[in-house]
């Protein structure tokens, strides 16, 4: 299976494409989670291809093996819309490469806010949208939060980082998982899979000031009544988490996304929570996770994939 290298966004991002041997039959974009990269989606590329699909992503802004800190992931100041923006133009580039192909969108954790804000602002004909170890936090939860970043914005800068915003950030998730053998015990129970991510040098391990308070405002705003609007209603959507992942609130969370998704009219949202699987349900290896997620991920586009 081709691996290629796709500079992207005028050379400023690194990106990927996995491409099946045989003739491809639909195109999956991936945007990844926070602090990691493109390049850690290759078994899930190796097993799609098997199913005749590409798989292919980009870098996000400060993360990876893109220009910035190389310890602290940050998206630079306008970079949550700059980065739908570079969503949009990848996404572009694809249809002109497989312009008779369906194409799919994937997100997971950080890029499952931005893929959930996607629809409302472009109308690139989706195929369906998969969404991984996404999540719901009310509203006002997230408005005392962010205003709790912003002073620390003033302290650190946008792209600097404090103590209390790597706290809030990750340190609350890792509370469930006591005793803690490592900081970021909530990500995985694989500890083969979660000490690989933590060894990788292309995965930062903080986040700035800045992207954390971009983050909590994508939250508010794709937690919100209007947050559908623009939507096609027949898009089919996959909401796929473990049910031990507390960015979904161990799938209370997951399920509250779903229903919102329905009242707005979306008439296609299927859900799975994985047994016993954390965040990063892709790197769940231990225990079957990771196999099941991929199986439900390519089940579910191949039925979406029209028939020859």
């Amino acid at each position: 299976m081709p691996v290629q290298i796709l500079p992207f966004n005028n050379d400023s991002l690194h990106g990927m494409m996995w491409v099946p041997d045989g003739s491809p039959r639909a195109v999956l974009q991936v945007t990844h989670g926070m602090t990691e990269h493109i390049g850690r989606y290759g078994a899930l590329a190796e097993y799609l291809a098997a199913h005749g699909i590409v798989t292919a992503g980009f870098d996000l802004r400060g993360h990876g093996q893109n220009p910035g800190d190389s310890s602290c992931a940050s998206f630079g100041e306008g970079g949550w819309d700059a980065s739908l923006e570079d969503m949009h133009r990848f996404s572009l580039a694809l249809a002109e490469k497989f312009p008779s192909l369906p194409r799919f969108m994937l997100g997971f954790s950080l890029g499952s806010f931005l893929l959930r804000e996607y629809p409302g602002r472009y109308s690139d004909p989706i195929a369906g949208m998969a969404v991984l170890g996404t999540g719901h936090q009310p509203s006002a939860v997230l408005s005392v939060m962010t205003s709790i970043v912003k002073t620390q914005i003033r302290k650190a800068g946008y792209d600097g980082t404090t103590p209390l915003v790597q706290q809030l950030s990750f340190g609350t998730y890792n509370r469930s998982f006591r005793p803690n053998r490592t900081e970021s015990d909530w990500l995985c129970a694989d500890e083969t899979q979660l000490d690989g991510y933590l060894g990788d040098p292309l995965c930062r391990n903080s986040i700035s000031a800045g992207l954390f308070c971009d983050l909590l405002s994508s939250m508010k705003r794709t937690g919100a009544e209007n947050a559908y609007d623009g939507w096609r209603r027949d898009m089919p959507v996959l909401l796929l988490s473990g049910d031990s992942d507390p960015v979904g609130g161990c799938g209370k969370g997951v399920l509250r996304v779903k229903s919102a998704m329905e009242k707005a009219g979306i008439g296609s949202v299927t859900v799975h929570l994985l047994q016993n699987a954390r965040h990063d349900v892709l790197h769940e290896e231990t225990g079957g996770a990771a196999q099941r997620a991929r199986e439900i991920l390519a089940g579910w586009m191949n039925g979406l994939i029209p028939k020859n």
